[in-house]
């Protein structure tokens, strides 16, 4: 009786969990940028260890392989950082021209509207302000900012990146004995490793490809700052699903504005069958199963850490859910039954994890 009276109702208990998610929640976007820093560091230092581990394969002195893997990854870092805030500061300086353009364009489209003899009845003047096509700018704009923002502070981010790979030479051994007596939990979260960097590796190199055909393709049909449009192409490859038709607005709207509607459709055209064709067709062939998120698990985890994180957060999103998924939901009894909702495709929980040796896990090979 005593211990029935002291239980609590399960409404209290969602409640209690519901504020303790808002709390989380809350001091997540409070330290937001730091957040973003120590994530994007250790997805960062994850697709990295296939290089150091290579070269130990290979021979290499494992201190001269962490020199090299180092080197690798903050040039490609650094060149990426200073390439986008340049590109960016162009794009910003433009858009008082982009601004006029547009009011430009919204008085033809009134003069055209009123020449039809269709405005008896019709508020023009309230129509536009609930448009407000400028705010589109603004919001190119302030995207871009806040991701620029996640990625400029780059001492912190090499800084995480350094200690965390002196402790990647090492980690294999340790994890060697748990592995080989079967640990559920180090292995899950081995293979959620090698899940995660086969997602960076090969979102990674199809968005590369992506981006340069679609710079290619803005080139050919005179869009202003193509390389711009290209970078965005391919920093929108690492959301599923959402990515491409969030990177096709911006170039799409500037060719309406510099050239009119046949441009900007046939700007809508080319990106659909670059971006959709990479989306569709070629990452779901190299990826396999390793993302295995339901299409609405991708939304809503876009849209969910964009408002917690910010702008990086859309970037970051995919990886965050794929962990919260595999190494807290699915290791619980009670909400695995969660974690198969956000999959793609229903699971046989019956099959217990295989295991691997732990250079194979941490290099991202098959089992």
């Amino acid at each position: 009786m005593n211990n029935r009276a002291g239980q609590l109702s399960p409404t209290i208990k969602f409640f209690i969990a519901i504020a303790m998610i808002a709390i989380t929640l809350f001091f997540m976007n409070s330290v937001s940028s730091f957040i973003n820093t120590v994530i994007l560091s250790a997805i960062i230092t994850v697709s990295a260890t296939p290089i150091l581990y290579g070269l130990k394969r290979k021979g290499v002195h494992p201190i001269l392989a962490y020199a090299i893997t180092l080197v690798i990854v903050f040039a490609v870092f650094i060149a990426i950082v200073i390439f986008v805030i340049l590109a960016i500061t162009q794009f910003i300086e433009a858009v008082p021209t982009y601004a006029e353009q547009i009011e430009s364009m919204v008085d033809s489209i009134s003069e055209f509207i009123q020449s039809l003899g269709v405005t008896e009845g019709l508020n023009l003047e309230a129509a536009i302000q609930i448009i407000e096509p400028g705010k589109i700018l603004e919001i190119i704009v302030n995207f871009f900012a806040g991701l620029v923002g996640g990625l400029s502070d780059v001492f912190l981010v090499a800084l995480i990146v350094i200690f965390l790979l002196v402790d990647a030479l090492g980690l294999p051994d340790k994890i060697a004995p748990y592995i080989q007596v079967g640990d559920r939990t180090v292995t899950r979260i081995s293979t959620f490793g090698a899940d995660v960097r086969r997602y960076i590796v090969v979102t990674t190199i199809v968005g590369l490809a992506t981006g340069v055909l679609d710079t290619i393709f803005f080139l050919i049909m005179g869009v202003d700052f193509p390389v711009l449009w290209g970078v965005l192409a391919f920093f929108m490859s690492y959301i599923p699903t959402l990515g491409f038709w969030i990177a096709l607005i911006p170039p799409v709207f500037l060719a309406l504005l510099e050239s009119g509607p046949i441009s900007a459709l046939i700007v809508f055209i080319g990106i659909v069958v670059i971006n959709g064709f990479a989306e569709n067709v070629v990452k779901p062939k190299y990826m396999g199963d390793e993302l295995d998120l339901s299409p609405f698990t991708v939304v809503f985890s876009v849209i969910f850490w964009s408002a917690v994180l910010g702008p990086m957060g859309a970037i970051l999103s995919v990886p965050i859910t794929m962990a919260f998924k595999s190494l807290i939901l699915e290791p619980d009894e009670s909400n695995r039954w969660l974690a198969d909702l956000m999959s793609a495709k229903p699971h046989d929980r019956s099959a217990e994890i295989e295991s691997t040796t732990p250079e194979d896990v941490m290099a991202g090979e098959e089992p």
